[in-house]
């Protein structure tokens, strides 16, 4: 073997060997690098996106049930329906469907709405549902697209479902 081809194989074998060295000093360093100032549950605005209803129960029932513990840990929530989602605020479907051992999909939305949160629906998707405001259940209301936009600019974080 030539010196050449050593020496760029013991260049080769050093480097390699550092590689987990530098892995680990890297993974010692990442936790620093994405601290943040705590924030409490108060300041956080929280939207809950949620765009299926019947089409996807687990994520309706998923997106209700986080959003109800973000709300009683005194998070401001907004659950946002959309698309398929507007459906579950309208009067018109049932209330009684469940997903597991959940209880029906009118007493999530209820026991969030008592939680303090709100339930908004996107103003195109609920009027392509056929959905009108005499339609929509209580505690859910359908936006304008100003206040659509003005939410999503407020929100402190945004979870999509």
């Amino acid at each position: 073997m030539s010196i050449a081809r050593r020496f760029s194989l013991s260049i080769f074998s050093a480097a390699l060997a550092a590689c987990p060295l530098a892995a680990g000093c890297a993974s010692m360093v990442a936790p620093a690098a994405y601290a943040q100032a705590p924030q409490t549950a108060q300041n956080q605005q929280i939207v809950v996106h949620l765009g299926s209803f019947t089409n996807d129960l687990h994520s309706a029932f998923m997106a209700l049930s986080l959003a109800t513990n973000l709300q009683k840990a005194g998070a401001k929530v907004t659950v946002f329906l959309d698309r398929e989602g507007v459906r579950l605020a309208d009067v018109r479907e049932r209330g009684d469907l469940t997903w597991g051992d959940s209880g029906g999909s009118s007493a999530a939305m209820t026991e969030f709405v008592q939680a303090g949160g709100k339930v908004v629906l996107c103003p195109h998707c609920a009027s392509l549902a056929g959905i009108e405001a005499i339609n929509v259940r209580s505690g859910a209301r359908i936006a304008t697209h100003e206040e659509v936009a003005a939410l999503f600019l407020a929100a402190t974080k945004v979870i999509d479902f």
